[in-house]
């Protein structure tokens, strides 16, 4: 590492805690492990990242710093299809990009899991950023969404704008963590296509959006009729898994 600029070397100790981190959670770390993932010495560390915390925040803004399909969302004009954009790249971001990326997202997710075993500080740092950032274009959006008579009139009285932000968000969440395991943990969920253009639609209808409004914002995902035949195929499988179930 010794020719790298100060930049440079920060991301490269950030590349290399990172498995560690989310292997062993942060207490569980010692920062003479620390060095030696980075194959740095200790003293190298804390002139970069004053303590075991600053390292913390520093991995997870790594998350988020210089993305521009985030900032892309973030820029987009209040309504709508700002809204369903926001659900779309979630969905995708949960079902394809943190499995598909085993070096790097995935002990992100891995980590914030650790974390949320242990004092939750990793979890609390990723809450507070998407409260700040995230919550209120989406908070404004779904309000948006409600003045332009896109949400079913009951829609903002039956769930706090913020809590369903954060509902959506955990739904897109868990579809990531059940997939950390190589093996599926749940087969059904298994059609990264199918499970997507669903969970779009459910977060969709559950934040109150009209199906005609979903229809004509979700082009690029599978169309409505595919969906709702997608799930009438699903319950049909289920219903007839009980049946030899119980001939059995």
């Amino acid at each position: 590492m010794g020719r790298l600029g100060n930049r440079e070397r920060r991301a490269a100790i950030i590349d290399a805690v990172l498995p560690l981190f989310a292997r062993k959670g942060f207490a569980g770390t010692t920062t003479k492990e620390i060095a030696q993932a980075a194959g740095v010495s200790e003293a190298l560390i804390f002139k970069h990242f004053p303590s075991k915390a600053a390292l913390y925040e520093a991995i997870f803004l790594s998350c988020v710093d210089g993305d521009e399909e985030l900032a892309r969302l973030l820029a987009m004009e209040p309504g709508t299809a700002a809204l369903v954009a926001y659900v779309q790249a979630m969905v995708r971001h949960y079902v394809w990009d943190v499995p598909a990326n085993r070096g790097g997202e995935l002990p992100r997710k891995r980590l914030f899991i650790m974390s949320l075993l242990e004092d939750g500080e990793f979890a609390r740092l990723a809450g507070h950023w998407a409260s700040e950032h995230l919550c209120p274009c989406f908070v404004a959006s779904l309000r948006a969404a409600q003045a332009a008579g896109d949400l079913v009139p009951t829609a903002l009285t039956a769930t706090a704008p913020e809590n369903a932000f954060w509902l959506s968000e955990m739904l897109g969440s868990m579809l990531a963590t059940v997939r950390l395991p190589e093996s599926p943990v749940l087969p059904s969920l298994h059609d990264n296509e199918r499970v997507a253009a669903q969970t779009i639609a459910f977060i969709l209808r559950g934040l109150g959006l009209k199906d005609e409004v979903i229809a004509a914002h979700t082009s690029s995902a599978l169309p409505m009729a595919d969906v709702e035949a997608a799930d009438t195929a699903g319950n049909r499988e289920t219903s007839c898994s009980r049946e030899v179930d119980r001939d059995h």
